[in-house]
């Protein structure tokens, strides 16, 4: 699989140590853990760190790039999954890199992706609609920055409704 992805306005690429300050920086802000289950807050450089040991070997991992600014993060590991510093949100950044991922893995496979978002993330909701993601469901989990359960709508996208819009 190709270790790097590029769009009209980014680059998608495997992440380097020198990625770990302004990533723990943006993802440490609570307006951004605040929507991630399994990130803590406070989060800082190790954190980072581990994060990146953890995830090497994984083929669909990127640090998201806008002109050499490393903006946030997207991957599937199991399910979709994307965050952003709060200084690039609305900006389009999350569905652009989301659509390069699916694309790249629709490439090698047919099996559907599975994501979900924070009840209350109209954002996050909004970028996998765009996509095509439809509800499946929704669950009750444990998230790590609020210090309690949220609940988690979790939504589906098979090939054949990527395709068809796409």
């Amino acid at each position: 699989m190709t270790r790097t992805l590029e769009t009209e306005r980014l680059l998608l690429r495997p992440y380097r140590a020198s990625d770990a300050v302004a990533l723990a920086e943006q993802i440490g802000e609570f307006a951004v853990s605040q929507w991630l289950t399994r990130v803590p807050h406070p989060y800082g450089e190790a954190d980072t760190l581990a994060f990146f040991d953890k995830v090497a070997s994984e083929a669909m991992v990127y640090a998201v790039c806008r002109a050499d600014e490393v903006v946030g993060c997207v991957s599937i590991m199991g399910d979709l999954g994307y965050w952003y510093g709060a200084k690039h949100w609305g900006r389009g950044y999350a569905t652009e890199a989301a659509r390069a991922v699916v694309n790249a893995h629709f490439a090698h496979s047919d099996a559907p992706i599975d994501s979900g978002y924070i009840a209350g993330n109209e954002a996050s909701r909004n970028v996998l609609k765009k996509i095509g993601f439809v509800s499946n469901g929704s669950k009750e989990t444990p998230c790590l920055s609020r210090k309690a359960n949220v609940t988690i709508n979790r939504v589906i996208l098979s090939r054949d409704k990527w395709e068809s819009s796409a």
